[in-house]
């Protein structure tokens, strides 16, 4: 968790101090040097990883209130709904406070009872049990997600160095404290089939905060990837191919990727293949895109006197390495 929290800040601020010294987002730039086809294809891929997500995302929003009313299926379109009217505007600066907001509540809930369930002693001991290398891809693969390069691109725009620096440590700071607590959390079920598996586990720790924690943490993690994946495959539409935001096209992106997860959910499709695939494209798009982040960052021509320094080319170089390392473990996994 750590190695993916500093690896996801080195990448992030490296694509961000990239787009405020060059003043062109990372899609500008391979969209102005990479010819017609690599933006295409990057698009493609962020695109349909996107969409392979979105199902995931809506159904752990659902999860999470099933823990908390009676809710079937069927409440998965109005959640659809829900993220059609915060993404219609087009705001992203809208979109970014509401999520602020419902990320610091499902972080507080997951932090209150991780300090619990620590304080109680229900966290199971992992020594000696070893750990699948899917998982650290997982969590290296969820944090240098390949669209987050365009977010940070975004982020970069119009900013100043420092500030954004700061904001980035702050962002991922709270960020790894949250996951943190939420694998205290995962710790406590013996037996972890279902999201009821492990509120029932809560539930015998912490009565019935547990339960309500885990329901309202859950809910809101899914709704705020819900409306994230779509998001952010618009964004990087925009830079990619150079269409204008808040536009037909730029709302059919988001609303494409929405739709696509919402009829997999609903028709109660099996998404493991369709994730794994997935998984396989972002595994192989991540390191390219990483790569190319490295490179402009030392690219004097476009960065002037801000080119990386010896000891951030020694820190992205090693993460570089660990992300082709990780990704050819994990693509070798599935043959």
């Amino acid at each position: 968790m750590v190695i993916a929290a500093a690896a996801g800040y080195v990448f992030m601020e490296m694509t961000a101090r990239i787009t405020i010294v060059s003043e062109q987002t990372l899609g500008q730039i391979l969209r102005s040097g990479g010819g017609s086809l690599v933006p295409v294809v990057t698009f493609l891929s962020v695109l349909f990883g996107c969409m392979a997500y979105q199902a995931g995302n809506l159904l752990g929003a659902l999860g999470g209130l099933r823990l908390l009313l009676p809710a079937d299926q069927w409440w998965l379109i109005p959640l659809a709904g829900a993220v059609v009217a915060l993404l219609w505007s087009g705001s992203t600066a809208r979109v970014g406070r509401v999520m602020t907001y419902v990320v610091s509540g499902m972080g507080l809930l997951f932090l209150v009872a991780a300090v619990r369930v620590a304080l109680g002693g229900g966290v199971r001991s992992t020594t000696g049990a070893g750990v699948d290398p899917t998982v650290l891809f997982g969590l290296i693969g969820t944090t240098i997600v390949p669209y987050n390069f365009f977010l940070a691109a975004g982020l970069g725009s119009g900013s100043k160095l420092e500030d954004m620096r700061r904001g980035l440590g702050l962002s991922f700071g709270i960020g790894m404290v949250i996951t943190a607590a939420i694998l205290i959390v995962g710790s406590v079920a013996p037996v972890f089939v279902s999201f009821a598996d492990l509120g029932d586990a809560l539930e015998n720790i912490l009565g019935g905060y547990g339960k309500l924690a885990l329901g309202a943490g859950l809910f809101a993690a899914g709704f705020s990837s819900a409306a994230t994946a779509p998001l952010a495959a618009a964004v990087a539409g925009r830079e990619l191919l150079g269409f204008d935001s808040g536009g037909w096209v730029f709302r059919g992106v988001w609303l494409s990727v929405l739709l696509t997860g919402l009829g997999v959910a609903l028709l109660q499709l099996d998404i493991i293949g369709v994730i794994v695939i997935a998984q396989v494209i972002n595994g192989l798009l991540l390191p390219f895109i990483a790569l190319v982040v490295f490179v402009l960052a030392n690219r004097r021509s476009l960065m002037g006197e801000r080119v990386n320094r010896w000891w951030q080319n020694l820190l992205s170089g090693a993460v570089l390495l660990f992300i082709f390392y990780k990704a050819g473990e994990f693509l070798l996994g599935l043959l």
